[in-house]
């Protein structure tokens, strides 16, 4: 029909100095940066970076549903976000190449001919009665919804001549269509376009963000979705331009007793950075060997994930709210086929009911299935990279690439032996020490949980030595187990600031750099003080400078 893709160049190909910071030496976490709750002292808040963001696929998803009513998801067909670091919105890394611009034309074209089966309904005026009125009045309407700004005149001209064309050359429905389909595909759509509202008369090094582009900021970072009716009606007010009116719409959205859909989008983004930051995000992609894991399959992979976002969601709203119950809980909520994983029976229902388990055995998100199966190897589980996601992840530590010479093939499995007995060349071999004597003493600790995170007590005929040690951490020190792990994790300052640290790159959707640095630091020390309460960080987010002005200039 002559519509075409408009503007999808590759934006932000790297970050600054090429790369991501290092987040092991830049703030809080182990290593020689700013510990955790330290005042930013002589360097000030400000903002940083705004990369131009590309609606990630869930977001793609989210977005037509809240704009057509369309649930048949065809972000699912698009080639897969590209992952950093865990996380799928890093606009660093989200490209738009020949086969998703294609698939963007596919999608809209889909999208504008069902939307179309119920003209009345979607242009909400009598096209029969008033042709160009009716056509004019629905483009701005419309428009400012998909667009999430008022149009100016000439772009309502240009998608009123785009319908003219549709019309003459076809007929009304393959004009509106047409309409669709250039909205949809237009980069005021497919990004979220951010340019600030420039003092008149001024020059400034920061801008505010406009009511129109702080709605959408809002709305994408609580919700992955475009702003709601609320939202839209203070961005048309100019009401979103105090922090004081930004946190009372970010409350509104995270309340825990809304019942709406705001309320259910807020709690199933926050269940999605939790299974990001946990590298959850294709556990449906995951291989097990099933003569050893026979009751694996895809179905039982997407129930793990399942539990591990209902644990997040009953913890953060309605529940204590706090990273350390996330962490220590020995509770979780299942479907059966999970709850036989901890050997538990439960009634089978449509909904995952809450288990209590053995408190010896299970603290949290640690020793939940997801993650003990994620971080394993098809056949046995995996301490090296378990160790790797806790230090890294959890931690914010770094570990660097092996060097070019070092023998990365896992060791062989041999009778008569333990993971321990066989991982301990690691520590023996000095090009591996340095790395492996961090990771490895955390990874064992965590053997008694098998390559699909159920208990066990032996290897093959062997007893397990799930013994641990913490260096180079604020929690140092032997432990035994996944229990006493998550324990020591759940006190370390640490800790807490890496989700701090975390929570930041899904918020802004970008690794943070040398200038956030006494951002993250602050709000670290306020996540403290609110005793690590995760809905309470994200409205401190929306009140930082990083979040509510943009840097102009280089």
């Amino acid at each position: 029909m002559g519509v075409t893709v408009l503007g999808l160049a590759c934006v932000g190909q790297v970050g600054p100095n090429g790369g991501p910071v290092d987040p092991g030496n830049t703030g809080p976490g182990p290593g020689p940066g700013n510990p955790p709750g330290t005042s930013p002292g002589m360097m000030a808040l400000v903002p940083g970076r705004a990369p131009l963001r590309r609606l990630t696929r869930v977001e793609y998803d989210n977005t037509v549903r809240a704009l057509l009513g369309d649930t048949s998801r065809p972000a699912l067909q698009f080639e897969g976000d590209v992952i950093s670091d865990g996380f799928t919105n890093n606009a660093d890394t989200q490209n738009v190449g020949t086969n998703l611009a294609q698939q963007y034309v596919t999608a809209a074209e889909a999208l504008s001919i069902t939307a179309t089966r119920d003209m009345p309904k979607l242009l909400g005026c009598d096209l029969a009665a008033a042709e160009t009125a009716c056509m004019r009045d629905f483009i701005t309407r419309f428009g400012q919804r998909a667009w999430r700004r008022p149009l100016v005149a000439a772009e309502i001209d240009r998608l009123v001549t785009v319908f003219t064309t549709g019309k003459t050359d076809f007929d009304v429905a393959t004009g509106t269509q047409m309409v669709l389909q250039t909205i949809l595909l237009s980069p005021n759509f497919l990004y979220r376009v951010e340019l600030g509202r420039a003092p008149a008369g001024q020059q400034a090094t920061t801008v505010p963000l406009t009511s129109w582009e702080m709605a959408s900021r809002l709305s994408y970072f609580l919700m992955g979705s475009m702003p709601d009716d609320v939202l839209f009606a203070a961005a048309d007010k100019d009401a979103l331009a105090t922090p004081a009116e930004v946190a009372e719409q970010a409350r509104r959205l995270l309340s825990a007793t809304g019942a709406g859909l705001p309320q259910e989008m807020a709690q199933s983004r926050y269940a999605q950075f939790f299974t990001e930051w946990l590298h959850l995000v294709n556990i449906d992609k995951m291989t097990k060997d099933r003569t050893l894991f026979p009751e694996f399959s895809t179905d039982l992979a997407l129930a793990l994930k399942t539990e591990t976002e209902t644990f997040v969601k009953k913890t953060l709203f309605g529940g204590p709210g706090d990273l350390t119950t996330l962490l220590t809980a020995p509770y979780t909520y299942a479907t059966p086929e999970v709850a036989r994983l901890y050997g538990v029976t439960v009634t089978p229902g449509a909904t995952p009911a809450r288990i209590d388990l053995d408190p010896n055995r299970r603290a949290g998100l640690l020793t939940q299935p997801a993650l003990l199966a994620t971080f394993s190897k098809a056949d046995y589980p995996d301490p090296v990279h378990r160790g790797k996601f806790i230090w890294e992840g959890l931690l914010c530590g770094t570990v660097p690439p092996p060097p070019m010479n070092a023998n990365i093939t896992p060791p062989k499995i041999t009778p008569g032996t333990t993971a321990r007995q066989r991982f301990e060349e690691h520590r023996a071999d000095p090009t591996c020490a340095t790395c492996h004597t961090v990771m490895d003493p955390i990874g064992l600790a965590l053997e008694n949980y098998d390559g699909l995170g159920r208990w066990r007590d032996t290897e093959g005929p062997l007893p397990i030595d799930a013994s641990g040690n913490l260096t180079g951490t604020d929690v140092d020190g032997k432990f035994v187990g996944g229990v006493e792990l998550a324990k020591k994790l759940a006190g370390s300052q640490q800790v807490a600031a890496c989700a701090v640290r975390q929570l930041f790159r899904f918020a802004f959707g970008r690794f943070e750099t040398p200038e956030d640095e006494p951002t993250v630091t602050d709000l670290a020390s306020r996540f403290e003080g609110d005793k690590r309460k995760l809905v309470g960080l994200s409205v401190a987010i929306t009140q930082t400078p990083a979040f509510r002005l943009l840097k102009v200039g280089p």
